[in-house]
């Protein structure tokens, strides 16, 4: 499909984006976003890591046969898109983009090509080498070998490449409504790749930008990289940057940006129906308003900026964290009429890390600040006594439950900011981060309670749950005496419906990073270190 013909699809779809329904069960669809259960990281535009798919609900311990695997260095989550009935799954990684078929129960490489220009580092990353390192890392798990281990995570580094250059690339990703594929690469790239829409054809990149460079001088040299996309309900590509939000057409054309001077941007962003855009910075929580001509920060517009609670300079990263303030992506709460609609963050604060909600849109008149917040635009703060540092795995949300983990290693490795070490040495040869817990928000009170919480879940792999909104069930990756392993849990109750071990103990099934995706027919999807994995589970369903 020609640029021409993509700019008849946007303006035909427009009219449709622009009056879709406030839907009281979830998220309003994004018409512009590819017909999928999994079309851009997070589920959906609020980032709610909520999913309509009716997941699975009987256990079992699976074996080797029921799961397929690709292998590749780390996918944070695999986006799908399905065409001409056909499921297409594409994984973008840091050395470049992965399609595989997945229509039934298929799961089978289609193409493997690097990011322009880095065909160098794809060439590195072989499965053999990917093999290799997996069989000495479960060599030195089995053996409990904390300092091999930490030193065959450190070679990942120098073996694979692996740098502020590389390891970004491709961790947030969108598909489009034309199915198109749009992610970051090479810290300052844009990359939009096409396959014709046939299921047997490679997905090769047919546009790379640079979108630093369209910045005037003076503000590009305050942005050094990308890293979170999205995409707006009139079809724009937003990205987080280093110290700024960037919006682009869907030809790679900058349409305008906002700066945010001294404030690290360390996470992706959440966009609402109206296009709100919601980024959270090192210091504040700011939403934007793309009008449809300029990205807004005025306050008649419906744009505002709060301070939230953080720890000084360097210090959450000493701590084993990967950000300064806040490590979630900002995730919407409230979609009907009659609900308060606020978006949810995890403060940095020194004392521990509080669940933090903002108004989304007008304060109401009679609201009162909260005492020990830092504004009046916050509806409501709570200890979440789980986690010392700020969480580094978003908020999940559905109704009026939010669900967090804990994401701080207990004894971090030596380096700060080495995330590698720590993802393979907790829960093996040091502790693991464990807890998680559910809040409700009470509407006619403007405040949080804690629902329930499980204390002995491994959180390890810094992996947000999954909750499902056709059978109220939420999903969570776990690991149990170092094996890896999956449950589902009732979002009301907490009550443990069913659990998935998985086959062995090995470092395959890791998920760090990751974020629980599941196909339309239930299976699993997830990503992580050294491979993408399908899991045979969607059929086992007591109601069938």
């Amino acid at each position: 499909m020609n640029i021409q013909n993509i700019s008849c699809g946007l303006a035909a779809t427009a009219t449709l984006a622009l009056a879709l329904p406030a839907l009281a069960a979830g998220v309003p669809v994004n018409h512009w976003l590819a017909d999928s259960a999994y079309p851009v990281s997070h589920h959906n535009a609020g980032q709610t890591d909520s999913t309509p798919v009716d997941g699975p609900d009987v256990g079992k311990r699976l074996s080797v046969d029921e799961v397929q695997s690709v292998p590749l260095l780390w996918s944070s989550a695999p986006t799908f898109k399905n065409v001409n009935g056909e499921r297409i799954v594409i994984a973008s990684n840091p050395a470049g983009i992965i399609k595989v078929k997945a229509t039934g129960e298929d799961f089978t490489l289609v193409s493997n090509v690097p990011y322009p220009g880095r065909e160098d580092v794809h060439a590195k990353i072989t499965d053999e080498k990917l093999r290799e390192t997996m069989r000495s890392i479960d060599e030195k798990r089995r053996g409990k070998q904390d300092l091999r281990l930490l030193i065959n995570s450190l070679w990942m580094f120098v073996k694979f490449e692996i740098n502020f250059r590389t390891f970004p690339s491709g961790a947030y990703s969108v598909i489009d409504s034309d199915g198109y594929h749009y992610t970051n690469f090479d810290r300052q790239f844009l990359v939009k790749s096409f396959d014709g829409n046939d299921a047997d054809a490679p997905l090769v990149p047919v546009k790379h930008v640079n979108i630093v460079d369209q910045l005037p001088p003076e503000d590009a040299e305050e942005v050094s990289y990308l890293l979170g996309i999205t995409m707006t309900y009139d079809g724009h590509i937003v990205a987080a940057a280093g110290g700024a939000v960037i919006l682009v057409n869907r030809q790679l054309e900058v349409v305008d940006y906002a700066m945010f001077p001294g404030e690290k941007v360390e996470n992706s962003i959440a966009v609402d129906e109206d296009n709100g855009i919601y980024v959270v910075t090192s210091k504040n929580m700011h939403k934007l308003v793309w009008t449809g001509s300029s990205l807004s920060r005025e306050a008649a517009d419906g744009a505002w900026s709060s301070p939230y609670e953080v720890m000084a300079e360097g210090e959450a990263l000493k701590m084993g964290a990967a950000s300064h303030g806040s490590g979630t992506t900002p995730s919407l709460l409230g979609f009907g009429a009659d609900e308060d609609r606020l978006v949810v963050i995890s403060d940095g604060s020194p004392d521990g890390a509080n669940l933090v909600a903002f108004w989304r849109d007008e304060i109401p008149a009679d609201f009162k600040q909260k005492p020990g917040t830092l504004s009046r635009r916050i509806a409501d703060q709570i200890p979440m006594g789980i986690s010392a540092t700020t969480i580094e795995a978003s908020p999940v949300t559905h109704d009026n439950g939010v669900m967090v983990i804990n994401t701080t290693y207990p004894e971090p490795g030596p380096i700060p900011g080495d995330l590698i070490s720590n993802a393979f040495l907790a829960g093996t040869t040091r502790p693991a981060p464990l807890g998680l817990k559910k809040f409700d928000w009470l509407p006619d009170e403007d405040r949080f309670v804690e629902a329930w919480g499980m204390p002995d879940i491994d959180n390890t792999d810094w992996m947000p749950p999954a909750v499902s909104t056709s059978n109220g069930l939420v999903y969570i990756a776990n690991r149990r005496s170092d094996n890896y392993e999956y449950l589902a849990a009732d979002w009301e109750t907490g009550e443990v419906k069913a659990v998935w071990p998985f086959p062995d103990d090995s470092v395959l099934y890791n998920n760090w990073g990751g974020i629980t995706v599941f196909l339309e027919d239930g299976d699993l999807l997830l990503g992580g270190f050294f491979a993408i994995k399908r899991y045979d589970i969607g059929g086992l369903r007591s109601r069938e």
